[in-house]
């Protein structure tokens, strides 16, 4: 089964997805969603819209894994809100909550009803985009059986290579 890598927002981490997707391809088909703005320099206002339409067209009526970084986590919550029954499992990393624009939050309301055993988040002790225990308070008012690993990491990097390929077999 095919993993779409949905990396966070700068340019640095197309590197992490790349890493990621070399280290799991000898195990399992990946895919890298490169950003536009990556190129261009700028994201247009509507670039998450248009990419969660393009990720949406990526999957057509294959049954695909989901692995997010930071702002790759609330697009993937909207890619699941709209092709639900082709998502088989889905890591979530670095949630960013200390970024959110409002309404954001609202997006993470589709692991209500998404298995939670196909669920893994990765969250850094102290990650400056939300540390653990926030993001295991968030995600625990919406569903309390998620399991949240915490990492005694105090940035936003997750290269636990290990954890991802454990899971997604």
């Amino acid at each position: 089964m095919e993993t779409i890598i949905l990396p966070g927002f700068s340019l640095k981490n197309k590197i992490w997805a790349e890493n990621i997707q070399t280290g799991l391809n000898s195990r399992m088909p990946t895919f890298v969603v490169s950003w536009p703005h990556w190129e261009t320099g700028t994201a247009g206002l509507d670039w998450i819209d248009k990419e969660i339409e393009r990720i949406i067209g990526l999957i057509q009526n294959k049954k695909v894994n989901l692995l997010a970084k930071s702002i790759g986590t609330t697009i993937a919550m909207c890619v699941i809100e709209k092709k639900l029954e082709s998502i088989d499992k889905i890591i979530l990393c670095g949630i960013p909550i200390h970024d959110f624009h409002s309404g954001d939050e609202n997006c993470y309301e589709q692991l209500k009803t998404f298995p939670a055993g196909r669920v893994l988040c990765i969250q850094n002790v102290n990650d400056n985009h939300g540390s653990y225990a926030e993001v295991r308070k968030f995600l625990h008012v919406i569903n309390p059986l998620i399991n949240i690993v915490s990492k005694s990491r105090s940035d936003h990097e997750y290269p636990f290579l290990e954890e991802f390929e454990n899971f997604l077999q």
